[in-house]
C-alpha cells in the first residue's frame, strides 16, 4: 500500500471555503478513482496558522500514478489552484506503508468508545459451546472481567 501525503498551509480568510471544497468536492472525487483505498482530511490541531494534511491510501504505486493522469484528478487540481486556498506551495510525499493497524474513522465514534458485539452473536456462541455467560472467563470480553482477573494475583495472594 502507498500513502500520498499532502501538506498545505491555508490562507486564513479562505479556511472555511477550503474545508468545504475538500469535503464536498475532493473527498467524493477520490472515492471515484480506481485504486484509492481511503483518505483522511486532517486539520493540524496545534499549528499557529491554518494547516492541513491529506493522507490518501492507494493499492500500490501504479494506482497512484494512473490516478494522477485521470481527468477527475486533473479537474480537482485546476479547481484547487484557481481558488487560491493555499498560502505557500503544498508539500507532497509518496510513501510506502510497511506496517499498519486499524483506526476508527467514523465521525460518530468517540475516543474510548468501543462497539459491542451483537446480542445474537453472544446467543449463538452460548448455543454452540453450551456455556453460559461467566462460566469461562477467557470467553468474556476484557471489559466484563474483574479488575483482579485482568491484573492477576496481588501481593496479598488474592
Amino acid at each position: 500500500m502507498f500513502v500520498h501525503i499532502w501538506r498545505m498551509r491555508a490562507r486564513k480568510k479562505r479556511v472555511k471555503d477550503y474545508e468545504k471544497f475538500a469535503q464536498q468536492l475532493t473527498m467524493p472525487s477520490l472515492k471515484k478513482l480506481e485504486g484509492c483505498l481511503g483518505a483522511h482530511f486532517i486539520r493540524i490541531f496545534e499549528a499557529r496558522k491554518p494547516e492541513y494534511l491529506w493522507l490518501v491510501y492507494w493499492r500500490d504505486h501504479k494506482a497512484l500514478e494512473v490516478a494522477r493522469t485521470n481527468p477527475i484528478w486533473r479537474d480537482q487540481i485546476k479547481k484547487f489552484e484557481a481558488a487560491q486556498f493555499y498560502k505557500s506551495i503544498p508539500v507532497e510525499l509518496v510513501c510506502e506503508a510497511l506496517d499498519s493497524f486499524g483506526a476508527p474513522t467514523e465521525k460518530t465514534e468517540k475516543p474510548g468508545e468501543s462497539k459491542r458485539p451483537e446480542k445474537s452473536r453472544r446467543t449463538n456462541r452460548k448455543a454452540e459451546t453450551g456455556k453460559g455467560k461467566g462460566e469461562d472467563p477467557a470467553d468474556e470480553p476484557a471489559a466484563a472481567r474483574s479488575h483482579a482477573t485482568m491484573l492477576g494475583p496481588t501481593a496479598e495472594g488474592e
